[in-house]
């Protein structure tokens, strides 16, 4: 194993990406969930205001582990916010100290934007909910509503002008 670096990923880095994004999805029961192409986070990723922004985990030139986040701007505080995505890490580079490394590095990101830090974690993982606890964060309950485009077109056609 080599020295284990952080980078930003940048538009070269969407394939990998992709790849370890379909592991996590593998990883929690979600991969039909997934609906996206390494052409868009291509896209996503390209600067110079990236709507997509990831943080790799590098052995040597292999990536093991990523950290992805958008910055969102939250009504309630009135405040731009960072709002983390997803974090993944190979199963062999887990409990190395890596994932509390990406979140260090997305603490300095979101204290120099003088912004708060915000994600979801599913109810079943726990080991994720104990990791976060152990950073400090505090986990509250909330539902996550998702709504997909033929609920939303169902909606529209159930009511004269939408």
């Amino acid at each position: 194993m080599n020295e284990i670096v952080l980078r930003d990923a940048g538009p070269e880095d969407a394939a990998a990406l992709a790849t370890m994004i379909r592991a996590l999805a593998a990883h929690d029961g979600s991969s039909a969930d997934l609906n996206f192409t390494s052409d868009q986070l291509r896209l996503a990723l390209t600067a110079p205001a990236p709507r997509l922004r990831a943080i790799l985990t590098m052995d040597g030139d292999k990536p093991v582990g990523f950290i992805t986040y958008t910055i969102d701007f939250a009504i309630w505080i009135a405040s731009d916010v960072l709002r983390i995505d997803d974090l993944y890490l190979e199963t062999a580079y887990r409990g190395q100290g890596l994932g509390r490394r990406l979140m260090a590095e997305i603490a300095r990101r979101a204290l120099a934007g003088g912004m708060q830090a915000r994600w979801e974690v599913v109810p079943q993982n726990r080991s994720a909910q104990a990791f976060y606890r152990s950073l400090g964060a505090e986990l509250r309950d909330k539902i996550i509503a998702r709504w997909d485009a033929p609920a939303m077109a169902a909606l529209l056609a159930d009511r004269p002008g939408g």
